[in-house]
């Protein structure tokens, strides 16, 4: 089952020892405890007994279940900025941020309804999740790009290179790196493909790998602030398109409460630009968060990547997190090709196109 396998290998060991209990959440009571940011704060909050106010709050609590704990990834940092800097609750909405353990699945816990809103790495991440009995819909896409990437010893100039080598991967290999490789002419019959359940980039520059899969926000940063000498290879340099953090929400939460989604993915995206353009102070609460085991370098690494990934690449005329059918589409067809799943699927119903259009006019998110 593919989830985003976003992981700082120096600090896992010390976050599964330390992680909170299952489930353990930051309320957005606790915003309210948070120091005060005034600066590009909201400028205004929908009135108490109005209609929307009304139905967010019927909503009850909105448990968001980060992929990766207080990870400076787009679709987590924006989410916890936003309990902290109190746009969700001006929007009437009550939100957890909940920690989930490594051994536990964000998106098993939406899928059931005892969270309502996680994150995938992909289109095809989602598309396979959906067919293999997820219960949820996709409702925002952070970029019209793979931030999927293949980092090889520096010593492969040619991704043919790789055929009797080993190379290590994570619970699935994500579809973009498989038609990559074919692309570049690589007999996948030649590789030795390896599950790396250690998700240690160093394994590359010290151990038997090859190759490993990788993000491109991730085990580079590891890798070039230790001066470790690797190649990273990336879908886009072949041609092949893909895409990044997807933000799904429960099947029946979003047939119950759309207006409280719609809501969520506003105050998400404000404080996405909030992020933008105060990244220590984003990455700042996540680091007090998470506390002394947060790397603040690396993560500020990681949202300078992220944020300007999906700034140059979401859809031309929208706003940050709006998707489409046709945007979705190549993956689609990517996973049926390369026997993911039997049968092509109706995008229709995997993904709601018209939730994250409608909070923008043209590029300028709309705020009440």
């Amino acid at each position: 089952m593919q989830q985003r396998e976003r992981r700082s290998w120096r600090t896992l060991a010390t976050l599964v020892v330390l992680s909170p209990l299952f489930l353990s959440s930051v309320p957005a009571a606790a915003a309210a405890s948070a120091p005060a940011v005034t600066a590009q704060a909201a400028p205004a909050a929908l009135a108490a007994g109005s209609k929307e106010c009304l139905a967010n709050k019927a909503a009850g609590n909105v448990r968001f279940a980060s992929p990766f704990g207080y990870d400076a990834s787009a679709g987590i940092i924006d989410v916890y900025a936003a309990l902290k800097l109190g746009y969700f609750a001006d929007l009437c909405l009550n939100v957890d941020f909940v920690y989930v353990p490594f051994t536990e699945s964000p998106s098993s816990l939406v899928s059931a309804g005892t969270a309502q809103i996680t994150g995938e790495g992909s289109a095809a991440d989602t598309i396979v999740q959906e067919s293999e009995g997820s219960d949820f819909v996709a409702v925002s896409t952070y970029g019209d790009t793979s931030d999927y990437a293949l980092l090889t010893k520096s010593g492969i100039t040619k991704l043919a290179q790789l055929e009797g080598k080993v190379l290590g991967y994570h619970p699935t290999f994500p579809v973009v790196l498989r038609e990559m490789l074919v692309k570049a002419g690589v007999d996948l019959s030649k590789v030795r493909s390896v599950v790396d359940p250690s998700y240690n980039p160093l394994l590359l520059v010290h151990g038997t790998f090859s190759a490993i899969q990788a993000y491109q926000s991730n085990e580079p940063i590891t890798l070039r602030a230790d001066h470790e000498p690797f190649t990273m290879w990336t879908p886009a340099q072949f041609g092949i398109p893909g895409t990044f953090n997807v933000q799904v929400v429960n099947r029946k939460f979003l047939a119950s409460h759309r207006t409280a989604t719609a809501d969520f993915l506003r105050a998400e995206f404000l404080a996405f630009n909030y992020c933008v353009a105060n990244p220590v102070t984003c990455v700042d609460f996540l680091a007090k968060a998470q506390g002394p085991t947060f790397d603040v370098a690396h993560g500020e690494a990681e949202w300078q990547f992220e944020s300007t990934l999906a700034l140059d690449h979401h859809l031309a005329g929208d706003g940050v997190g709006v998707q489409t059918t046709a945007e979705w589409a190549p993956e689609a067809q990517a996973v049926v090709q390369y026997k993911l799943l039997d049968k092509a699927v109706d995008l229709g119903a995997v993904e709601d196109t018209t939730i994250a259009a409608s909070l923008y006019h043209g590029a300028q998110l709309i705020w009440p």
